[in-house]
């Protein structure tokens, strides 16, 4: 039987925290936060007892983020940006004739963690990687933001907006988990 490969981990203290807690990032990264005042040697007991979980975690993590790699492959941010642009306003204009909400700017971004967001001030944000999704979810994706500009929030009265144009959004959150962005 092989032995298995030591996990690397990096620790963080933080004054909020109350517990240990484990966080695997989409790139596999193993992050311990531990509570302000508790030793750093906590951290080495903890993790071994969790280890098999980390691992289960980390093959997953691989398996979803594999989904995205191809798209690596096709030419970055600046290659894909304008077209990305195209699109989203495209999708914008064809669901707010529904909504008729108001939006201020709208921007391609190449973040690492979130595929679209909304602020306060009604400006909306998207990933450039939204063009190589699948057309329904990057339709819930436009409708998923565009519906933040009049509930911020995820409460009932949200959802029943979203449904409005993308019925099947339930169906399509589960589905948006298969694709991490790096």
């Amino acid at each position: 039987m092989s032995v298995p490969e030591p996990i690397v981990f990096t620790i963080r203290k933080s004054r909020r925290a109350r517990h240990a807690r484990l966080a695997i990032h989409p790139d596999g990264r193993v992050v311990v936060t531990l509570p302000w005042r508790v030793p750093k040697e906590i951290a080495i007991p903890f993790v071994r007892s969790h280890a098999s979980w980390i691992r289960e975690k980390q093959k997953k993590q691989a398996a979803r983020s594999s989904l995205m790699k191809p798209l690596g492959g096709m030419g970055g941010y600046r290659e894909h940006k304008d077209s990305a642009m195209r699109f989203v306003l495209d999708r914008l204009a064809h669901f707010n004739a529904v909504y008729g909400f108001t939006y201020h700017r709208v921007c391609i971004r190449d973040n690492s963690s979130r595929w679209g967001s909304c602020s306060k001030k009604g400006n909306l944000n998207f990933h450039y990687k939204i063009i190589f999704l699948p057309q329904e979810l990057a339709d819930y994706l436009v409708v998923h933001e565009l519906c933040h500009l009049k509930e911020f929030n995820h409460l009932p009265r949200y959802w029943k907006l979203v449904a409005q144009t993308v019925p099947e959004y339930k169906n399509c959150r589960k589905e948006m988990r298969r694709f991490v962005l790096k």
